[in-house]
Parts: C-alpha cells; sequence; structure tokens
C-alpha cells in the first residue's frame, strides 16, 4: 500500500460499523478521497477536532489498490471552521458548500483551484458573509472552474445573441433563453435583473468578502438561482438536498433577526 498525504478539507462524514467512519475530502492535489478512519466513531482522541466538516487538514493516507476506499491513517487539523458553524444557517451553508465541492470534484484529479475557492469562501463566510451569497459565489465560480458557467450573452436553445441587458429569461436547467425559445421551452424559472447581472460581474472579478451587497439577488427562487444552482443540478443530474436546510435556516433567522 502506497502512503500519501496532501492539504485537504473534511466534507462529511458518515457511519461504518459500530466504530469506523467514512470520510469524505477535498485535497489540494488528489481531488475527491474517501477514506476509512478506523475506530474514529469510538474513540475521537486519535482524530479529535480534525473530523469535524470543513476542517482544514493535513491529512495522510494508504492507497488500497482496486478499492475504492482507502485506509486514513491520520488527520492533523490546520484551521477549523467549527465556531463559525454554531450559527444554523451558516452551516447549512457549509453543508451546501460540501455536497457541491463532493459532486463535482473527481479523484485523482488535481485541483488546487477548487480547493481555494473553498478556503476562500470560509473565510468569508467566518467574516460575516451573507449565507446565499456565499452559496451563490462559490456556484458561480464551480461552474467556471469546470467550464460549465451559462453563457449570458447568447441563448442556451438556439445561440442566438442576447443584448446582456436585463430581462433576459433563465430556463430550468439554467440557460439563457431568447424571447423566441424562451415562448417554446415553457419552463421559464425567472428573469435575469439588473441585480442578478451585476452579481455576475462582480463575481468574475472579485474576491467573496467583497461580494456582502449582493444579499438580495443571492436570495433562493430567483433567476439568478435559477442559473448557478440550475446549471449544477442539470450537470450532475440530482437535487442537492442540503440547499433546503439552508432555506428553513434563513427563514428562521429573517423571522428572529436577534
Amino acid at each position: 500500500m502506497a502512503r500519501r498525504s496532501d492539504e485537504a478539507y473534511v466534507l462529511r462524514t458518515q457511519a461504518l460499523g459500530e466504530a469506523d467512519l467514512i470520510v469524505t475530502l477535498l485535497a489540494e492535489h488528489a481531488g475527491r478521497l474517501r477514506g476509512v478512519a478506523a475506530s474514529a466513531k469510538r474513540s475521537r482522541r486519535r482524530f479529535g477536532g480534525a473530523l469535524d466538516p470543513m476542517t482544514r487538514v493535513r491529512a495522510a493516507w494508504s492507497e488500497r489498490e482496486g478499492r475504492e476506499l482507502h485506509r486514513i491513517e491520520s488527520l492533523e487539523p490546520a484551521r477549523s471552521f467549527s465556531s463559525m458553524q454554531s450559527e444554523p444557517a451558516t452551516q447549512a451553508a457549509c453543508a451546501v458548500l460540501a455536497e457541491i465541492a463532493g459532486a463535482l470534484a473527481s479523484e485523482e484529479e488535481p485541483d488546487p483551484k477548487g480547493f481555494r475557492l473553498l478556503g476562500a469562501v470560509l473565510d468569508a463566510l467566518e467574516g460575516g458573509l451573507d449565507p446565499w451569497v456565499a452559496v451563490r459565489y462559490f456556484e458561480y465560480w464551480t461552474l467556471r472552474l469546470h467550464g460549465l458557467l451559462p453563457d449570458v450573452s447568447s441563448c442556451g436553445a438556439c445561440g442566438a445573441e442576447l443584448r446582456g441587458a436585463a430581462g433576459i429569461p433563465v430556463e430550468a436547467r439554467g440557460f439563457a433563453l431568447c424571447a423566441a425559445c424562451e415562448r417554446a421551452a415553457g419552463g421559464r424559472r425567472g428573469t435575469l435583473s439588473r441585480e442578478d447581472l451585476e452579481f455576475l460581474r462582480e463575481a468574475a472579478a472579485r474576491g467573496p468578502s467583497e461580494m456582502a451587497t449582493h444579499r438580495e439577488a443571492s436570495r433562493p427562487g430567483g433567476a439568478l438561482e435559477a442559473l448557478l444552482r440550475g446549471a449544477i443540478e442539470a450537470f450532475t443530474e440530482r437535487s442537492f438536498r442540503a440547499y433546503r436546510h439552508l432555506e428553513r435556516a434563513t427563514r428562521a433567522a429573517d423571522r428572529d433577526p436577534s
């Protein structure tokens, strides 16, 4: 068995039998990685706080040839984001980030840009960035880094040029549409507003901590969500459950702003 190590973020853990945990990591140079942390459920002394979601760790593991699960040898915490996740909405936003990263990252494919993106968004969340803004920014750059970002300058159905002004219809799978294709599709999810287009322009040029003014455009149910989340879920052919938790958490926070 070859022994390897890398910087990584803990995306999730799940029980395996009575004592072990399956740990999913996003590693800087190894991509998505799944391994067994032996006896981690029975005693946390070996791994400690390194198993908390979104903790940045120095991971060491032994590769098991021909097996899907490797053997986690050690996880040394380098940066913890556990304290900010005592806030339900922030915790739910982290779950969305983990679900997206786990679905689009590939095993054995280095993704240092995606790794840095996740770290930058976590830093911004810890600094007080609205959870929905953080999620929308992460969606935007995840799509862009994977070559999947919808083009709002041309129709996703017929390729006709769009003017780029407010009023562009968005289809449920994240396509921007011309007026003719929008009428034919009948599946419109919303219309991109000036605020939505401004978000896209700003996200292309700024770091996540500079996006605080885009809270309203980032809220769920709008055209920006249809464009970005729609494109991600269409590509992965799945619906991400963590979004529902974030919607509930933010609704509760809006009802009780104290």
